[in-house]
């Protein structure tokens, strides 16, 4: 009977099964995301006798629309900016879904063009963290403040509403409604009338022209 091992040989291998069950984690939510896809965009839910994705979701999978809504926008991020991960085997360090999403805000960040270069650069710092999976979650809070901080109020209200034109395209059988100038911007207190008909106040047309 050959003799056992030795704690440090059983911490070896306990350790090596750990990592194996934590990378299956890591694809796991990934592999999720990319089936959902698949289910909305070939509409298969309606072979189910589902008339949206929403309600396939809710009936069959115990999925809502914000869980359901999370999953898709991260497969849709992947496969735009890390199609590597979507691979039967992907290699390297992938991010759990929690950082996945911060690293995505990050990003999104990174691609607006009129970001001062101290905040760039501190993103920067932040993904390569996020890509390596040391980004702390009060690093992430802290970079999201100052990002709301250094963004002009319209700015943040077009990107708002730009979101969420975008969630509500990828729900099948819903319509998004582009804001128009009659009905002003958010808040706006100058709403005037002519003909009956609502107008934006001159404030709201200004700012929408610039």
């Amino acid at each position: 009977m050959g003799r056992p091992p030795s704690p440090a040989q059983r911490a070896v291998q306990i350790t090596f099964v750990l990592k194996g069950h934590l990378k299956n984690v890591q694809v796991a939510y990934i592999r999720v995301a990319a089936l959902l896809a698949k289910v909305r965009d070939e509409k298969l839910y309606r072979a189910l006798g589902h008339a949206t994705m929403d309600d396939y979701a809710a009936a069959r999978l115990g999925l809502q629309h914000a869980q359901l809504y999370r999953y898709l926008a991260v497969y849709d991020w992947i496969r735009e900016f890390h199609r590597p991960w979507l691979a039967r085997r992907p290699k390297g360090f992938i991010p759990e879904l929690t950082d996945a999403q911060a690293l995505m805000w990050i990003e999104h960040r990174l691609a607006d063009p009129h970001l001062s270069d101290g905040l760039r650069k501190e993103l920067e710092r932040l993904r390569a963290k996020a890509l390596a999976g040391r980004l702390t979650l009060r690093e992430f809070q802290e970079a999201r403040r100052q990002g709301s901080a250094g963004t002009p109020p319209l700015r943040a209200v077009l990107r708002t509403l730009r979101a969420a034109r975008r969630r509500l395209a990828g729900i099948p059988g819903r319509r998004s409604q582009r804001p128009t100038a009659s009905r002003g911007l958010p808040g706006c207190r100058g709403s005037a009338r002519r003909g009956g008909r609502p107008r934006a106040c001159n404030r709201c047309t200004r700012k929408q022209g610039a």
